[in-house]
């Protein structure tokens, strides 16, 4: 639930700091006093855009805090993202005139991904124009689909999984389709390029390997002479390394009078069979050492070659291996095509196969959450003074017969439903949108409220207005069916009705007022006889009445 609710220059609020209790709270006051800009902060709050237009003029930032209390379906994505557990959520919100958004959860900055995916758990919130949503039916499937059923839950990752990899071999399909055609085009070009490069028989940092032979061979006598020097050094008259090992020898004879000797040897004696190594080596180098002019005139004439093929196809050597490989497919392509296209076009067809086994489980399974979904719907309805609705859930045909067919594949599976109703006795069901008035939409979509409720047990729901188009009795059923879903979890509700401002556990009421040359918004908690007095005006208008007092104290009675 909300606990606490605290905005500052925010469109018309400047101030203001909100205590929300458990029940049915209801918000009422003046068209224009800034009731839906409250529903606007806590909407913020639960993930909704920002807007510099909701700073307040003259202000550079607006800030919106909310404390919720703690949900423990939260606790595993809080842990994935590293958000403190605690007895309460706080969520903040700040929007600056430079368009900078922060949001933070817990004291975590977090994105506005996140903050919808925490307030999927925190709260179902129902604004003025969302009824309006129920007349187009590509909101129907996110109605409809359960969001905390385990087997639905799997039974969609299947089939997302599945449309992957299809949609690869199917886009692997069309390119080899494409590349074919114009593999044949240039059949000719290709052959010639693929022996070009090839003749160049290219292996990865062979350019490198080309380099360093040229320079090996190019500066043979140089390196002949220094290595001969260097051998020379070490196996000379004064025989330097028997001088390094009889050193260590010495040295071996006294380590057990000071630690120091015995390193002195160890280290004498790496130092003496690492040279000894080195001489060898260098021994081995000068026997091998050979020039080869006829070599070098090779090599140079291939690393030349090389060059003018890295400048021609303005490739690297990486990059022309790769290009040799491409060449090599497209060639295989154009003279193998048939065997190559059968292989994917298999692969294809295997997809296909396993997309639609996933497809019709996941839309099975949908149908028979709609059949669920329509009777609790129509029990909802009664009990809103709709006693003779009928209500299905209407699914299209789709024909899986070509495996070409992608597009009938969409990412919510293959279905698509119409809700259709009838609102009276003998009427045909028809679509949604061409059967509701406001009023029976309004209750429609209220009807859809509670039956969440029952769903994903949410501890808030939030209604703006949604008992907009109804008067007299029906009212009176719309306020006790939020009532009802307040008994289990906290209601906010802005009412223009008396019966619904009635059966509130709690009243506040907003208005405005001038202060310093601004408007600002204020709410004020209404005692019994201020909620009477509120009422009454509801009921009468502009001027209170005896019987408009007095038929305010029998609704609160009731």
């Amino acid at each position: 639930m909300l606990k606490e609710l605290r905005v500052s220059n925010f469109a018309i609020i400047e101030d203001i700091k909100i205590n929300f209790n458990e029940g049915m709270t209801v918000l009422t006051g003046e068209t224009g006093a800034g009731k839906s800009l409250i529903i606007d902060t806590i909407s913020l709050l639960l993930g909704a855009r920002a807007d510099i237009s909701m700073i307040r003029y003259g202000k550079n930032s607006s800030k919106v805090v909310g404390i919720f209390t703690h949900n423990n379906q939260l606790n595993d994505l809080f842990n994935k993202n590293g958000i403190e557990i605690k007895d309460e959520i706080e969520i903040i919100r700040e929007i600056y005139n430079n368009s900078k958004n922060i949001i933070k959860i817990n004291g975590i900055n977090v994105t506005l991904t996140l903050l919808k995916e925490v307030s999927y758990y925190l709260a179902s919130i129902h604004i003025q124009n969302d009824t309006y949503k129920l007349f187009d039916p590509n909101n129907y499937l996110d109605i409809l689909d359960p969001k905390t059923d385990l087997k639905f839950n799997k039974l969609m990752n299947e089939y997302s999984l599945s449309l992957y990899k299809y949609l690869n071999f199917y886009k692997e399909y069309n390119n080899i389709l494409e590349r074919k055609n114009d593999a044949y085009k240039n059949l000719e070009f290709l052959k010639y390029e693929y022996e070009e490069l090839s003749n160049l028989n290219l292996y990865p940092n062979k350019d490198k390997e080309l380099r360093e032979k040229i320079s090996k061979l190019s500066n043979y006598d140089k390196i002949y002479s220094h290595l001969t020097d260097a051998y020379n050094n070490l196996e000379n008259d004064n025989d330097p390394l028997s001088k390094l090992y009889d050193a260590a020898m010495n040295l071996s004879k006294i380590k057990e009078y000071d630690e120091k000797y015995l390193s002195f040897n160890e280290k004498l004696l790496d130092c003496y069979y690492i040279a000894s190594e080195i001489k060898d080596e260098i021994y081995k180098d000068i026997n091998n050492l050979d020039y080869n002019e006829e070599e070098l005139n090779e090599l140079s004439y291939e690393e030349n070659e090389l060059n003018k093929a890295k400048e021609k196809y303005k490739k690297n050597l990486d990059e022309l291996i790769i290009y040799i490989e491409k060449i090599k497919l497209d060639i295989d392509l154009t003279t193998n095509y048939d065997e190559v296209l059968n292989d994917i076009n298999l692969k294809l067809k295997n997809s296909f196969d396993n997309l639609k086994e996933k497809a019709l489980k996941l839309s099975n399974y949908r149908k028979n959450i709609a059949l669920d979904f329509s009777k609790k719907i129509i029990k909802e309805c009664n009990d809103l003074d709709l006693e003779n609705t009928r209500f299905e859930v209407i699914f299209n045909d789709v024909l899986l017969d070509d495996y070409l067919n992608k597009d009938v594949f969409k990412d919510s599976g293959i279905d698509e439903i119409s809700f259709n109703l009838s609102f009276n006795e003998g009427e045909p069901l028809m679509p949604l949108y061409k059967v509701a008035s406001g009023g029976e939409a309004s209750r429609f979509m209220l009807a859809l409220k509670s039956y969440l409720k029952m769903n994903l047990n949410l501890d808030l729901f939030i209604f703006d207005e949604i008992d907009t188009g109804v008067s007299g009795a029906t009212a009176k059923k719309i306020a006790l069916k939020m009532y009802e879903i307040s008994k289990n979890s906290q209601v906010l509700c802005i009412t223009h009705l008396p019966q619904v401002a009635a059966m509130g556990d709690y009243h506040k009421h907003i208005f405005k007022t001038i202060l310093d040359n601004r408007t600002i918004t204020l709410i004020e908690d209404l005692n019994i006889e201020r909620r009477t007095e509120e009422i009454a005006l509801m009921l009468s208008g502009d001027k209170m009445s005896i019987y408009a007092l007095e038929h305010a104290k029998e609704l609160l009675k009731k």
